[in-house]
């Protein structure tokens, strides 16, 4: 059995999203297999699917929502996606995705950092590009100007790919490098009417959050968190709750439970390796563990993939 973790790339993204049976002739993005980039595309949501498992790509996301909404989960951050709000995801992160509206619809563009440092941007402009602001959810509203320009911008890109005329890598890469300085714009403006930085609280929430994604698979408890971030469990679970409305115990779980369902929908991995790779005592114990969040466990779980 192989114990290999699929991490989805461009292409098999790609021939996933075109295989759908929810796709018939999208009138944006790319429609056939015939396109010959492994570190640049562009695609529409597929329409009618609810959620997403636990997922990890090789490839950096920036995902414009023109309409409906979902729950987006990109690491230590779980946010709602809105409509007129742009956002990014990582392939630092595990990713996921619940409770999808029936009117959702998104406009992808996704790319691999070698698209743009390939003698055209140097890799620290990108770097800072991508990084944003780490603190904050990678999520930005937009005016009603900014998203008429940024979906113009998207249905650019989406028709070049389409043409594929001379040039159209170079001006690809110009197009893309615009809708980062775009994207950047949105989160500053976000950043200006937001209050929330100015508070220790949140701060603190976010670097316990931040420390949960570094640790969850060797730091189990509130109290190690607490013993890390210099304070105490007590009031540690005082400002999680505040913040967040969870308790900071189910905030650990959580991230334990969203790389359990990666591992077992995303590699060969029997239920007691992962069980070891997550560190639990034993098989039974985790299978329990799983059962709290899911209803069912982890061996049910893995017959309806």
């Amino acid at each position: 059995m192989s114990n290999k973790v699929t991490v989805f790339d461009i292409p098999s993204t790609l021939k996933r999203h075109i295989t759908s049976a929810n796709i018939a002739k999208p009138d944006f993005g790319i429609v056939n297999e015939n396109w010959g980039q492994d570190d640049f595309a562009v695609l529409s949501n597929e329409k009618g699917v609810r959620y997403g498992l636990p997922v990890k790509t090789d490839y950096y996301s920036v995902i414009l929502c023109l309409s409906g909404n979902y729950k987006k989960t990109v690491g230590h951050f779980v946010f709602e996606v809105y409509p007129n709000s742009i956002h990014l995801v990582s392939p630092a992160y595990i990713t996921s995705f619940e409770d999808a509206s029936d009117d959702l619809r998104l406009y992808q563009v996704l790319f691999k950092k070698d698209f743009l440092t390939h003698n055209f941007l140097k890799e620290n402009i990108l770097d800072n590009l991508l990084e944003v602001n780490p603190d904050y959810p990678p999520i930005y509203g937009l005016s009603k100007k900014g998203v008429a320009s940024l979906k113009a911008l998207y249905e650019k890109i989406s028709d070049e790919c389409r043409e594929q005329g001379a040039f159209h890598l170079q001006i690809l890469r110009l197009l893309l490098t615009d809708l980062l300085y775009e994207m950047n714009r949105a989160c500053e403006s976000c950043l200006l009417n937001s209050t929330r930085h100015l508070s220790k609280q949140y701060q603190l929430v976010y670097k316990f959050k931040k420390l949960v994604e570094e640790r969850f698979l060797d730091m189990k408890t509130v109290q190690e968190y607490a013993d890390g971030l210099f304070i105490s469990a007590k009031y540690l679970t005082e400002i999680v709750k505040n913040e967040t409305g969870q308790n900071a115990l189910h905030v650990i779980h959580n991230r334990q439970f969203l790389e359990a369902q990666y591992l077992l929908s995303s590699s060969g991995l029997s239920i007691k390796e992962i069980a070891e790779r997550l560190n639990f005592d034993n098989s039974s114990h985790f299978s329990r563990f799983f059962k709290r969040f899911a209803g069912y466990n982890p061996s049910e779980f893995k017959q309806v993939q």
